[in-house]
């Protein structure tokens, strides 16, 4: 497995911006998480793969303050266990939770005004109300209507463009692609990539789908029973026959 780190993912590229290490996390008596090590760059596109189980979703809920945790995480130098989820929030962190969360009886741009619910500046709130547009024109379409009338792409549009306006440094997006069709998905993960791109958004991306999640991200970790089994680039990760078999399904 050259350049890559197996059980260990503190090897990401030169300006670590989201370390954690021995990160064990769960519910009432239960660990779910035991010694998760693992480092992001800033910019990157991270994705954690894994079987169902694996303690992915406890992982994104342990960053954001919605879980009991040990150990240690740090968003740009910055401790983030023991902070409340509001607290971690205003650092610049943005969960995207498995089934989209979205407040179905208000409108779309209501929904994204809850978004930056906590920014006082009326201007820059409006321009970035406008770039969500930009960056979903059927939102801006639909800006009207209940956001449960929505399909169920467009409902993730609306939960991403949600965390977007409080111009997070750190975006959790948890199963993105569940109950959506294989083009919708496609469309919407390019327009994650190109949210990265343009703003330099670190994301860190949770799916069941990785074969089309390592066709974008930078890097990849693996999770088997609340531990790092396998860390490196997206092509090497791709690329190592092993592992690829026995945790992501795919065959090279």
């Amino acid at each position: 497995m050259t350049g890559m780190t197996a059980k260990n993912g503190m090897t990401a590229k030169n300006g670590t911006f989201l370390e954690v290490a021995d990160l064990r996390a769960g519910y009432g008596d239960g660990t779910v998480l035991d010694g998760v090590d693992l480092a992001v760059a800033e910019g990157e596109i991270c994705a954690v793969l894994g079987p169902n189980g694996a303690g992915k979703t406890t992982l994104l809920r342990a960053l954001c303050g919605m879980v009991r945790t040990e150990g240690t995480v740090r968003l740009d130098g910055r401790a983030l266990p023991r902070r409340r989820p509001e607290a971690i929030a205003r650092l610049g962190v943005a969960h995207v939770p498995e089934g989209r969360g979205t407040f179905v009886p208000l409108t779309v741009e209501e929904n994204l005004r809850l978004g930056a619910y906590t920014r006082r500046d009326r201007q820059g709130v409006a321009a970035d109300l406008d770039r969500m547009y930009g960056h979903f024109p059927v939102l801006r379409e639909r800006r009207t209507q209940a956001a449960g009338s929505l399909s169920g792409g467009e409902q993730q549009m609306v939960a991403i463009g949600r965390a977007l306006m409080s111009r997070p440094r750190l975006v959790l997006l948890d199963e993105p692609s569940l109950g959506l069709a294989p083009l919708i998905t496609r469309q919407l993960f390019q327009i994650v990539r190109t949210i990265n791109e343009e703003e330099r958004t670190t994301v860190i991306l949770v799916e069941q789908n990785a074969h089309l999640t390592l066709e974008f991200a930078h890097r990849a970790h693996v999770l088997e029973a609340g531990r790092i089994v396998l860390s490196g680039s997206a092509d090497e990760v791709r690329a190592d026959e092993q592992m690829a078999r026995a945790y992501l399904g795919i065959e090279v």
